[in-house]
């Protein structure tokens, strides 16, 4: 069997992504508020008990996400223990390490800086830490008890809600190196003169990144859910006259984690399907020009014969009409049931 290989080149694709994951930290960095002073009698205390609703919802989403981005590292470590060029299997393997450390650094940076600015200072710390104090961990006796995910501190759910998002920080890291570096292997290319022999490598190429396209949009889909999860938690325990107020700022918040997570699917997705829209174009014009018996060669037809149908456009199309829901379910609010 013939070694795979995909011209290395094409691994610069991974800086589009690298660029919005960048972006992303400059605007959350200088553009969004995080020192929100948002009211802790906002919170009902005569039932403290509430709290308990918001962290079921974000255990049983990180128990989800978690399992779900371990999907793409085994796909992407089944796809390069094939036969496959050395270079390209190293270079893969090295997209996905710098890809996770990207995600390790501020996870790293904030237990360096215990009162660095997190992710739900934006909802306001205040509240968002009082509302979850409200609750216990049954394994934590003390704050220097040792537990599950080391010790307690002082207040227990806080800890595990910090811990947690540290973990599925890094996992999430990992799950989409691999997502973009298996994007990039369906741009494989076969050395061959022989038109059919091309058109059926392409073939293969499209059905792959189909595929790598679905899986994607489920991770960063759940993702999503995983991330509303939390930013709903503290919501049960606020008062009914506040709930719509807050309610709104957590609305703003999944809206824009949904924006960003959208242009991070489409930055890896749209330049492979792209390029091989460009190859399906050019082999289109060699079968064109190769010599023909009888009538004169239908290109439709032919691209249909041999899986190549789509063009650019169903391809912007497919990606846009996966990632739009994303969208909508935050512009449009979030069903109770689902969260």
């Amino acid at each position: 069997m013939a070694e795979r290989r995909v011209d290395l080149r094409y691994f610069a694709i991974a800086f589009v992504p690298i660029t919005i994951f960048s972006l992303n930290a400059v605007i959350t960095g200088h553009l969004i508020a995080a020192d929100l002073n948002v009211p802790v009698d906002i919170l009902q205390t005569d039932r403290p008990w509430l709290e308990a609703v918001g962290r079921y919802r974000f255990l049983a989403a990180t128990w989800f996400f978690v399992a779900l981005a371990v999907l793409p590292v085994a796909l992407l470590a089944r796809n390069l223990s094939r036969p496959m060029a050395r270079e390209t299997r190293m270079v893969s393997i090295a997209t996905v390490i710098v890809i996770s450390l990207l995600a390790l650094t501020p996870v790293l940076q904030q237990n360096a800086d215990p009162e660095a600015t997190r992710i739900y200072h934006r909802l306001g710390a205040d509240v968002f830490e009082a509302a979850l104090s409200m609750g216990t961990l049954p394994g934590c006796a003390g704050p220097e008890r040792i537990w599950l995910m080391g010790a307690c501190g002082d207040v227990p759910v806080v800890t595990l809600f910090h811990r947690t998002l540290d973990i599925v920080t890094v996992v999430a890291g990992l799950a989409v190196g691999a997502l973009i570096v298996g994007m990039i292997l369906c741009l494989e290319a076969r050395d061959s003169e022989d038109v059919e022999d091309v058109a059926a490598q392409l073939a293969r190429n499209f059905q792959q990144m189909r595929q790598q396209l679905y899986l994607s949009s489920l991770i960063l889909t759940f993702g999503m859910f995983f991330a509303t999860s939390w930013m709903h938690w503290p919501l049960p325990l606020i008062t009914e006259t506040e709930k719509p107020a807050y309610s709104a700022l957590v609305l703003a918040s999944a809206l824009f984690t949904g924006t960003y997570f959208s242009l991070l699917l489409l930055s890896f997705y749209l330049p492979v399907a792209l390029i091989l829209d460009g190859r399906v174009k050019q082999l289109a014009d060699a079968a064109a020009r190769a010599p023909q018996s009888g009538e004169a060669l239908d290109i439709n037809d032919w691209k249909t014969s041999h899986g190549l149908k789509e063009g650019a456009s169903d391809y912007i199309r497919a990606g846009f009409a996966l990632t739009a829901p994303i969208l909508a379910a935050f512009t449009g609010g979030i069903s109770p049931i689902a969260f």
